[in-house]
């Protein structure tokens, strides 16, 4: 009636028999309009049908095959282009691939700048997917407006560039097969560096004989008796995401599945590192048992037999194990970069879906500042490395996180450690061997996981209830601190225990703040809070089992009584906090205070951190986090410290190079130049000096300087405001504020040198700075007539009866009258020149109380405990902290002759400049910016790498996974024409089915059953109704739709008829 334009009046059913008119001709006019329907909806899904084709040919034109080596037939088929890059593009909902590569077509106008790559999985060509990878040509000048039209574009979520994954991410070191035991050494402090515990004669004979390989770790842990307990791992679906597996291996009982990832036609292990891995979790060999040998074992070979991958490799693997279900998945990989943002929010979406993600924090010890990602990740159980003897194993990578700085600090990982040293596992032949590493103890720990899924009551397993389980059971470790082992040592029977007896409750990591607790709570146990100190922050992890969303709610501190005085509180706190609690986990920071009531208090203060968690399911959960805090009143001016924090630069994601250019294997700058990081060892000094350190992640303007004595100004990278420079000066010339500056080189030759050809992205990386960003710290230095040099140089030094050595420092290009210089014989790396360079000089600006006194030195590395090869120059320090704190000269070391009697200026070398084509303010939080930040206590500084802005309803947090068994035609919008299509089927059958009727018996449709049941017509009187009313008495037969196809007929009068159809 719509399409013909006439207005319809209300429909009854008794008016066509008032009018005479016959069924057969309503049932035509219904028919005949509903026909014309079918056509326009047929007419519609037929254009889509085209469009179909077409984006078929449009993805056909524009993708790219790829190029893969082939180990069967030892060929590469390759077709490489040249001066391309490739761009991942992330969008916000899952499609066909098809639809995304069209997408990006129609918006770019064709597909002359770029092509899609082709990936040759299953995640990307049977399932629907939600990125592409494209190449970029570079010297098309339609390149940026394409990426620009793409950033803007409400369906793409991210850019990023592809990213290779190199070998040192696989977290293994391979060992020879522990067959004699003086290759075991139960204490191997000097070599390993780890701390020794004193073991009583039975327990050290035990893992003595478990470091050999005569006891298993399964059995050592536990395992063994959960077994008994009927707890094998059986129906758990473990990924392991690593270098393969060979097909039909002996070693283990339920390889599901195995899958390959990378450019190489093959899903065997030639490394054999992947077959280890998951041995660990599941083996079957008496020799090298593993923990769950009845797990279902999903193998993901993602890394090729070079020890490469790439992020998109990565990424379509992760979505796969999302369509298959995935359970628990170990990681025994992992980097630096923490920025790459379409790979951390892959691993969120993961955790999101309920996978359980185990992964190694690095084998980058005993350096600090080196946890890896994805196990630095708040949602990701991130497990460091043991040794036998309970210690922290010397190449386990140490904590803090890095994510947070500069303005705020660091939280706790690893999460838990479990022993990796000497683990025995399978080989790719059928044999085992041992290794050790963090990947080792990460499938340690996932195979513990995998026990504890298959015990755990299936309602409440989810990621947050395993760290839970996992960190309330773990054991602490003697003589180790919070940022080496976590919560410490896993203990499995203890978490199977907690499992069993599970109670879903939000909680923190760490479960209590007993700031007094050394050496467990280090740094925060050996400088106690006092009065106008920086905030004490302390980053804690807040989990979440009760649903994948959730919120902070009311934070806040309670003390005991003896947190006051006179009714007055001795400490506050501040507090900032996720915004959302997703997946199952965030952070919530808190920054403590001394207030004025207690500037004159000694002693401990007791209290607890409690705060709200408000699920999505509307439960509420209280969480109350137990505090000891030490007072103490404020030390005097001359033994309080200040490290400028907030002028440290690091990777990720910008290319800051490393200090120490002899250092090969490490070119990048990403242990966070924190005083408890990479400069932990100094830390340890200065406090065992008597000096109160104290840390500032805010710009200079927001410092009260006349509370300290020294500022700390140690390898900066970045800018600085023209507000801090002139704060600066006059803090140092009238308010008796001195200064410790320690550069690095700034060369803008080497620099060059430096830069690196990213294979796969083929693009340029291009340093941002050099060790140090000299052309903006000579700014700092201008009002005081100083400046350091563009020269690069080696140096052995010795002053005072010490010596070290000067590796890759800068020297003093311009130093004022009175001051003394230090100089050395150096090699300049630059001119490949030897000769005399100042590398070290003290100056005082006046004799007045207000005038402060500077100290420069040119090498950061002798101060670096990450990267320092040979000895300390902690007394160096020393010196010029005695001169800039106390007034006191070292003569030995600065005698009177070396005072100057006009300013110098170096003859050698030249004012350092920044590189041009660099973006360093792409990277800077002072370039660019309007005006200064404000001066905020408490920031967390996690960034937020996740664009999802998860709603408290759980099922629209993601994009939708369909099925896989719907392969092609799980999208929705494919599936359209074939719907009209079986409707259109559907119609004609209804069409031929009533033409069947009148043939017949001649009759309308109701006559024609009335027939069949020996009724009249109607088989009972019809009441008119008024008009869009109807009522059927019990006589008249009522048809409704039943299940199997068949109509059903209800009456008084019982029929013993049923009219089956098919459509």
């Amino acid at each position: 009636q719509f399409l013909n334009g006439v207005e319809m009046e209300p429909c009854t059913l008794a008016d066509p028999l008032d009018d005479e008119i016959s069924m057969t001709q309503g049932y035509r006019r219904l028919l005949s309009r509903f026909f014309l329907v079918l056509l326009v909806i047929i007419k519609a899904e037929t254009v889509k049908l085209d469009n179909i084709g077409s984006r078929e040919d449009v993805f056909n034109q524009c993708t790219r095959k790829p190029s893969y080596f082939d180990l069967e037939t030892g060929e590469t088929t390759t077709t490489e282009a040249e001066n391309f890059e490739e761009v991942i593009v992330s969008f916000k909902n899952y499609k066909n691939i098809t639809d995304h590569v069209a997408f990006v077509h129609e918006l770019a106008g064709g597909c002359t700048t770029w092509h899609n790559v082709a990936r040759r999985n299953a995640a990307a060509t049977l399932y629907p997917t939600d990125f592409i990878v494209i190449e970029m040509d570079e010297e098309m000048g339609e390149t940026s407006r394409l990426l620009e039209a793409l950033e803007k574009n409400p369906e793409v979520r991210a850019l990023s560039k592809e990213r290779q994954i190199d070998s040192r991410h696989l977290f293994g070191h391979e060992v020879e097969d522990v067959e004699e035991p003086a290759r075991f050494k139960m204490m191997t402090v000097g070599k390993e560096n780890d701390t020794a515990v004193e073991l009583d004669e039975a327990q050290h004979h035990q893992r003595q004989i478990l470091a050999q390989g005569l006891i298993a770790i399964t059995k050592y842990t536990g395992a063994d008796q959960l077994w008994k307990q009927g707890h094998t791992g059986r129906g758990v679906k473990v990924a392991v995401f690593d270098t393969g597996i060979r097909e039909h291996h002996s070693s283990f009982r339920n390889i599901v599945e195995r899958t390959d990832w990378t450019d190489e036609n093959t899903r065997d292990d030639p490394i054999g590192h992947g077959t280890f891995v998951a041995g660990v979790i599941a083996s079957t060999h008496s020799q090298c048992s593993g923990f769950a040998p009845d797990a279902e074992i999903y193998a993901f070979r993602v890394f090729n037999r070079k020890q490469v991958s790439f992020t998109s490799w990565f990424l379509d693997a992760f979505n796969y194990a999302m369509q298959k279900g995935i359970d628990v998945l170990n990681l025994s990989i992992g980097g630096p970069d923490f920025m790459d943002r379409p790979f951390v929010e892959k691993v969120l979406e993961m955790s999101a879906h309920g996978i359980i993600i185990v992964s190694a924090i690095g084998n980058d010890g005993p350096r600090y500042g080196t946890l890896n990602n994805p196990a630095d990740q708040l949602d990701v159980i991130g497990v460091g490395g043991i040794t036998y003897e309970d210690t922290v194993a010397s190449f386990s990578s140490r904590g803090m996180t890095t994510w947070e700085l500069p303005r705020g600090y660091g939280r706790v990982k690893p999460d838990i450690v479990a022993y990796g040293k000497g683990i025995r596992g399978p080989t790719t032949s059928g044999g085992c061997r041992s290794l050790s590493g963090t990947s080792v103890a990460s499938p340690v720990v996932a195979g513990m996981v995998t026990l504890l899924a298959e015990m755990a009551d299936k309602e409440y397993l989810n990621p947050a209830m395993m760290k839970q389980v996992l960190t309330l059971g773990a054991v602490p470790i003697p003589n180790s601190h919070v940022f080496e082992q976590g919560m410490g040592r896993v203990d499995l029977l203890k978490a199977a225990d907690l499992v069993r007896n599970y109670v879903p409750q939000a909680s923190a990591i760490p479960h209590s703040l007993d700031l007094t607790q050394c050496p467990y709570m280090w740094p925060y146990c050996t400088q106690p809070a006092y009065y106008s100190a920086q905030p004490i922050k302390v980053n804690l992890t807040v989990l979440n089992p009760l649903s994948v969303a959730g919120s902070i709610r009311n934070p806040r501190l309670i003390l005991n009584a003896d947190g006051y005085a006179e009714n007055n509180p001795l400490v506050s706190a501040e507090f900032s906090y996720s915004d959302v609690l997703w997946p199952w986990s965030g952070f919530l920071a808190v920054a403590l205070r001394v207030t004025k009531a207690g500037r004159l208090m000694s002693g401990i203060v007791s209290g607890e951190v409690v705060f709200e968690v408000l699920s999505d399911n509307e439960e509420l959960s209280v969480v109350s986090v137990p505090l000891r805090l030490e007072l103490a009143p404020p030390p005097p001016r001359e033994k309080r410290l200040l490290w400028d924090q907030f002028h440290s630069l690091r990777y990720p994601s910008g290319y800051f190079p490393r200090d120490n250019l002899a250092i090969k294997s490490d070119i990048l700058d990403w242990n966070g130049d924190h005083i408890h990081t990479n400069f932990k060892g100094l830390y340890d000094h200065l406090r065992a000096e008597g000096y109160f350190i104290e840390t500032v992640g805010t710009d200079w303007t927001c410092v009260d300087a006349t509370l300290y004595s020294t500022l700390l100004l140690v390898d900066p990278e970045e800018a600085y405001f023209d507000e801090e420079i002139a704060k600066l000066a006059s803090d140092v010339y009238t308010r008796g504020l001195s200064l410790v500056v320690v550069g690095e080189w700034h060369n803008v030759a080497t620099m060059k040198k430096l830069k690196f050809l990213d294979q796969n992205t083929q693009s340029w990386w291009l340093p941002q700075t050099g060790g140090a960003n000299l052309p903006q710290l000579n700014r700092v230095l201008e009002p005081f007539h100083m400046a350091y040099s563009d020269r690069v140089l080696d140096a052995t030094m010795q002053a005072d009866g010490k010596s070290w050595r000067y590796e890759s420092g800068t020297s003093i290009f311009k130093f004022p009258k009175s001051g003394r210089l230090f100089s050395v014989l150096a090699k300049d790396a630059v001119s490949g020149t030897r000769r005399y360079f100042p590398v070290m000089g003290i100056y005082s600006t006046g004799t007045e109380p207000g005038n402060g006194r500077i100290a420069l030195y040119g090498d950061s590395n002798c101060l670096d405990g990450n990267h320092r090869r040979g000895g300390d120059c902690y007394a160096a320090l020393d010196a010029l902290l005695d001169f800039t704190c106390q007034n006191k000269t070292n003569e030995r070391m600065f005698p009177a002759t070396l005072s100057l009697k006009s300013s110098f200026r170096c003859d050698f070398g030249n004012i350092p400049v920044p590189m041009d084509g660099v973006h360093f303010e792409r990277y800077s939080n002072v370039m660019g910016e309007d005006k200064l930040p404000e001066c905020l206590a408490m920031v967390s500084g996690i960034p937020n790498v996740s664009t999802f802005t998860p709603p408290i309803n759980h099922s629209d947090i993601l994009p939708h996974l369909p099925d896989p068994k719907g392969g092609f035609y799980n999208n929705a919008q494919q599936g359209l024409p074939y719907f009209a299509l079986g409707l259109f089927v559907g119609a004609c059958a209804l069409a031929l089915y009533i033409r069947f009727c009148r043939m017949v018996g001649g009759k309308d449709l109701p006559a024609f059953i009335a027939s069949q049941t020996g009724q009249k017509d109607g088989g009972a009187e019809v009441h008119k109704l008024a008009p869009g009313h109807i009522e059927a008495p019990a006589e008249i037969p009522v048809a409704k739709w039943g299940r199997g196809g068949v109509l059903h007929k209800r009456n008084s009068n019982a029929i013993s008829k049923e009219v089956s159809f098919k459509v």
